[in-house]
């Protein structure tokens, strides 16, 4: 029931914003306590709402290696 494929985008944002406190000079115990609640809230979302992180298209049946025929 807790499973969602909406990991690496909240890691990717909690991760952006703490390379950009970094960059600025602003970093300290606030920043990182912000970057892990905004991580922790898009997941939290991402569970609640189902949302998923995009999947690539599948290559079965449009000419992939499978249908080389050989």
């Amino acid at each position: 029931m807790l499973s969602s494929g909406l990991y690496a985008i909240p890691a990717l944002v909690g991760a952006a914003l703490t390379v950009a406190t970094v960059e600025t000079g602003v970093y300290g115990l606030p920043a990182a306590l912000g970057a892990a609640t905004l991580c922790f809230l898009i997941r939290v979302l991402g569970l609640r709402y189902g949302l998923n992180a995009p999947e690539p298209p599948e290559t079965r049946g449009r000419g992939g290696p499978d249908e080389a025929g050989g």
